[in-house]
């Protein structure tokens, strides 16, 4: 998941954790609100540009699955989210490299679509981020479990940051579990980075 505005950027081992399913489904009822608030009728009226996924993410299969329309762009593929933009899509929603989550949630506001980025939640601690966010409001989306992507316990909580998207503005939501130990299944989209 490795982009860049300037050039080769090398991506550290945080930029790489494929997001596991239970992440995935808590935006379920959200997405089918937002459709709602905006007159939309059939999920597959509604275009999903995954931004840092491939065909084997969990975005891309779920939202699939419920009948949206989904666009997988990665910079595997020659589509750097920096660079590169559809031609037409609807909402902004995926996992990006946490090195340059600024980045990101700063190129998403550029781009004018209302968007969700699930983020480690640790990282409103950083001073760029909440100065950014005090004059660039956000809705947030919070899972009550630290959810693990490697099966493994994990140290730290991640949620979704949105703007455009979630009502109420702050939510917390029911996990079953955490996706550690008996209860983990891995992301499908990591076979893409074994080898």
């Amino acid at each position: 998941m490795a982009h860049s505005i300037h050039g080769a950027f090398k991506p550290n081992r945080t930029d790489n954790l494929c997001t596991p399913r239970i992440l995935v489904e808590c935006l379920e009822d959200y997405l089918r609100r937002w459709c709602y608030r905006n007159g939309i009728k059939q999920p597959y009226e509604v275009l999903i540009w995954c931004p840092f996924d491939k065909e084997t993410s969990e975005y891309v299969l779920f939202f699939k699955s419920l009948g949206y329309s989904v666009i997988a762009t990665h910079i595997d593929d020659g589509q750097d989210f920096f660079t590169y933009e559809p031609a037409q899509y609807d909402i902004i929603i995926s996992n990006p490299p946490f090195s340059r989550k600024l980045d990101v949630f700063k190129r998403c506001n550029a781009l004018g679509k209302p968007w969700v980025m699930l983020s480690n939640l640790m990282c409103i601690n950083y001073m760029e981020i909440g100065n950014y966010f005090a004059d660039n409001p956000v809705e947030m989306i919070i899972p009550d479990k630290r959810v693990s992507f490697d099966g493994n316990p994990s140290s730290f909580c991640s949620g979704y940051f949105c703007k455009g998207f979630a009502e109420p503005s702050l939510s917390f939501v029911h996990l079953p579990h955490c996706n550690s130990g008996k209860d983990f299944v891995p992301s499908r989209m990591i076979e893409a980075y074994k080898g």
